[in-house]
């Protein structure tokens, strides 16, 4: 009952709950969904940026966690687009943006993936990210953004690779 409430609460971005949750102390590590993903990788995937400072500030929960498949919430934020989640848990939230999930891939291999071009750009101007790492198949940053046809994207890595 906890578990789908918070996690419902974290994707709708409702504080009150996470605050009641937290104050019967029902929040902690060990709340994981089925693929081992804590509210704070559902609070980064929806976007919920105050949710998600609430729980790692407010209710400890540790930002940087891997799920079952070894992505951290930044790699949900690059997947979804939400780069205001993905800047704060990079620069607060001690997820690194050469943070690899279990195919090998970055943040910046999601972000092309999913065709987010505004958080490529910024990843690449601004984040570290680095568009010459490979996944563990051997796909680049720039092999994703072509493969969803993500021209922006696509333009953006070729400048900073032009191999």
């Amino acid at each position: 009952m906890a578990l789908e409430q918070t996690l419902q609460a974290a994707r709708q971005g409702d504080l009150d709950v996470l605050r009641s949750l937290h104050a019967a102390r029902l929040l902690g590590p060990s709340l994981r969904d089925p693929l081992d993903a804590l509210p704070v990788h559902h609070a980064a995937r929806a976007g919920k940026l105050h949710c998600l400072r609430f729980l790692v500030e407010e209710a400890g929960l540790p930002a940087a966690a891997s799920a079952r498949n070894g992505a951290t919430p930044a790699h949900d934020a690059a997947a979804t687009g939400h780069l205001s989640c993905l800047m704060w848990l990079l620069s607060q939230g001690g997820c690194r943006v050469q943070d690899r999930d279990n195919s090998g891939a970055t943040v910046l291999h999601l972000a092309a993936r999913f065709g987010h071009p505004e958080v490529v750009n910024w990843l690449l101007r601004h984040g570290g990210g680095d568009p010459t790492v490979a996944t563990d198949t051997g796909a680049l940053p720039l092999h994703y953004a072509a493969a969803k046809g993500d021209f922006p994207s696509l333009r953006l890595l070729v400048g900073h690779h032009p191999e």
